[in-house]
């Protein structure tokens, strides 16, 4: 015998901040409201694609361009029309780019997250299959690993 479960609607941030799971006072949750429709775009329009990248501390100027630079080059051969990078700085007084990020996915016209590689979400394999999910799941869209087809490759 099995429970069926209704779906409930995608919600982002619920009551709890998700880095330090204390209550958010004043804030409501964000929902996504669905992606386009086929018909609903103009037969010449491209996918539009946010990007996400998180720098090491260690990261300098030129290598973060450099990453930026590639993530717009691998989005533009792809097709997609990459309208923002998100970049997350290892300062702990920044606000998060993740955040940021699936604020943005919360926008219909967004579908899809480029990354450079898996480690940009997390090195520990079952933190960044969770953040994955979480992004697929929770808005709707497909994340794009760069690094996982051949022309990422050197």
């Amino acid at each position: 015998m099995t429970t069926q479960h209704a779906a409930p609607e995608p919600v982002i941030g619920g009551d709890y901040l998700a880095t330090t799971g204390r209550p958010v006072v004043g804030v409501a949750p964000v929902t996504h409201p669905g992606p386009l429709t086929a018909s609903a775009l103009p037969p010449t329009a491209r996918c539009r694609a946010v990007g996400y990248v998180r720098l090491r501390p260690d990261t300098d100027t030129a290598a973060s361009e450099q990453v930026t630079a590639r993530l717009r080059g691998f989005a533009a051969r792809s097709g997609l029309d990459l309208v923002g990078i998100y970049t997350e700085h290892p300062h702990p007084f920044r606000q998060s780019a993740f955040g940021e990020l699936l604020q943005a996915l919360c926008r219909p016209d967004i579908s899809i997250v480029v990354i450079p590689g898996p480690e940009h979400l997390s090195e520990f394999d079952g933190i960044y299959q969770a953040m994955r999910a979480l992004i697929e799941i929770e808005t709707g869209a497909d994340v794009l690993v760069m690094s996982h087809t051949i022309e990422a490759m050197p």
